[in-house]
């Protein structure tokens, strides 16, 4: 997943149906842990990102998760 292009941009993601697992490797940290890699197991899991600037950069930030994963690759 590509880092936003504007700050305020909003992405849903959620599992319609479970067929396995749903790995999603983003291009950068997505919280303060340095996660970069969502996992959806279940229908119904869900994430949402929102878009901030940090220094010159546009970086995702979790702001609601309900049963999505996060790790590091």
């Amino acid at each position: 997943l590509a880092v936003p292009t504007f700050v305020g941009q909003v992405l849903a993601i959620s599992m319609k149906t479970d067929g396995g697992d749903c790995v999603i490797t983003v291009a950068a940290a997505i919280n303060q842990t340095g996660n970069n890699t969502i996992t959806l197991n279940d229908a119904a899991d869900f994430i949402l990102l929102t878009a901030i600037q940090s220094g010159t950069n546009y970086r995702w930030k979790v702001t609601a998760n309900d049963g999505a994963s996060l790790t590091t690759v």
